[in-house]
């Protein structure tokens, strides 16, 4: 076969065969450019190997790109090389071969030690308890879900592909930047990203000096705690009355038993003890995890409760509850109520709404949308004006918890306003499910706590839910 010295223009104008593969020689030793039937131009590269004994030479052959991604130059220059190999008794296509091998055997080596796998490996860490908190006690649940939703949305997208010895300070300070501008968790993305470099250095997986080392806060603290005001226990009774079940419904057990969030908005009807009145929380769920924690329930979180199981079975269709359903699903139906910001603003303009006075016809026309007719675009502009106005103190969510356990040690007084009864605290600190301040003797007590204390939770938490539906009920009807 004749040898042509192939150019670019040349290779353009070959025209394909009508069937079969035309070959024709570059003036490159051993280069060849194939043309098939279907219009494919393609560059390939005879070479000659020894075989095991070395007494003879074993025809190769080797694709190594096509045209007009690979020029001729750049095919030239891949005939050399692979020439140049084969002269020396190395498989050009195996050392590829092992080439890819070693690429990918690194590439995967990169991934395991990047960011987001060894993030992954401190979630799933602390999902299986073996990672302490601040207290010296396994991380509890509602903590995992929330670093792990942290990482996910704010840090991984920036960090999770980089391997740990790649991220210094410079774009750890970036990232916090931009969470900054953003008005978003500064200091809690530091702390988070902070702890994944520590569980990465107890696993042997970094060594040196943590990225995050000096870094400190940026944030002042916004945790303001205080108790809810009569006027606002009503407004906000009220307006979680409006949002019904799943949100409301929640906002109001919290006034009534003074749980944490999540351990209520977490329930699974396999908690619901009906026949004694109890809410049992596994101790897995809990924040204090001495044990299952009982919560007494009185008729009106009953009530609450039997609206809310209606509610879900309706959703369960044919299917049915089970103790592993939950009470207050999200829409995924999979994972507790979520987006509590937005839910919160939703319920914070209900509540101005209360205060503010405004009737079931303007609290509609705010609620409508669309094209709306002059009278209804009227009243729907008065009443937001309304709204506006409304003053309002900030309070948050854990304030309910706040407010419970702040009015219960006020307890009740007299016309002098001298406190005449007082929760006693380790009756408070058990319906709370907070450590029982004993000192040393708790290391004494062996007895069962839950025992011990049932019916006096029952008691604080029966005096609480009267004096809250008295606060909540005047001049209104309220059920339950």
């Amino acid at each position: 076969m004749a040898r042509k010295h192939l150019t670019d223009i040349a290779v353009e104008r070959y025209a394909r065969p009508a069937n079969g593969r035309t070959e024709v020689s570059d003036s490159e030793a051993g280069l060849f450019l194939w043309v098939t039937a279907s219009g494919v131009k393609s560059w390939a590269v005879i070479y000659r190997l020894p075989n095991a004994e070395a007494k003879r030479t074993i025809k190769r052959k080797t694709v190594v790109g096509r045209h007009p991604a690979m020029g001729v130059a750049d095919a030239r220059e891949s005939a050399r090389e692979i020439m140049s190999l084969a002269a020396r008794g190395i498989d050009p296509e195996a050392k590829a071969a092992d080439e890819k091998i070693a690429t990918e055997r690194a590439f995967a080596e990169r991934q395991s030690q990047s960011f987001g796998a060894v993030s992954d490996d401190y979630i799933a860490a602390m999902r299986a308890g073996k990672l302490v908190g601040g207290r010296k006690r396994p991380v509890v649940p509602n903590t995992v879900v929330a670093r792990q939703s942290l990482l996910n949305r704010l840090v991984l997208p920036s960090l999770g592909s980089l391997p740990l010895n790649e991220i210094s300070q410079t774009k750890i300070a970036r990232l916090l930047s931009e969470i900054e501008k953003n008005e978003g968790p500064v200091d809690e993305t530091l702390k988070v990203v902070r702890n994944v470099f520590k569980f990465a250095m107890s696993r042997g997986l970094y060594q040196g000096v943590l990225p995050t080392m000096g870094m400190t806060k940026r944030q002042p603290p916004m945790k303001v705690t205080r108790a809810l005001a009569d006027k606002e226990l009503k407004s906000l009774w009220e307006a979680a009355g409006h949002h019904g079940w799943p949100y409301g419904s929640v906002v109001q057990l919290l006034m009534l038993t003074g749980q944490r969030k999540m351990e209520i908005a977490a329930l699974r009807w396999g908690d619901v003890d009906w026949d004694r009145g109890l809410l049992v929380i596994p101790s897995e769920r809990v924040k204090n995890r001495a044990g299952a924690h009982e919560v007494p329930l009185t008729d009106a979180a009953l009530s609450i409760l039997k609206d809310a199981q209606i509610a879900c079975q309706a959703l369960a269709g044919k299917g049915g509850l089970t103790a592993s359903s939950l009470v207050f699903p999200s829409e995924t139906g999979t994972t507790p109520i979520s987006g509590w910001t937005k839910l919160k603003a939703s319920l914070d303009r209900t509540v101005c709404g209360f205060i503010a006075g405004l009737s079931d016809e303007e609290r509609r026309a705010i609620r409508a949308g669309g094209a709306l007719r002059p009278e209804t675009r009227q009243l729907k502009a008065g009443a937001l004006a309304k709204v506006k106005l409304t003053p309002m103190s900030h309070w948050r969510i854990h304030d309910l918890r706040h407010t419970f356990i702040t009015r219960c040690r006020d307890g009740e007084e007299n016309a002098e306003g001298e406190i005449v009864w007082s929760a006693p605290l380790d009756v408070l600190q058990a319906t709370v499910n907070h450590e029982i301040t004993s000192g040393v003797t708790r290391v004494y007590d062996h007895g069962d706590i839950q025992r011990r204390y049932r019916l006096r939770k029952r008691e604080l938490i029966d005096w609480w839910s009267g004096k809250l539906l008295k606060i909540v009920s005047e001049n209104q009807t309220i059920e339950g």
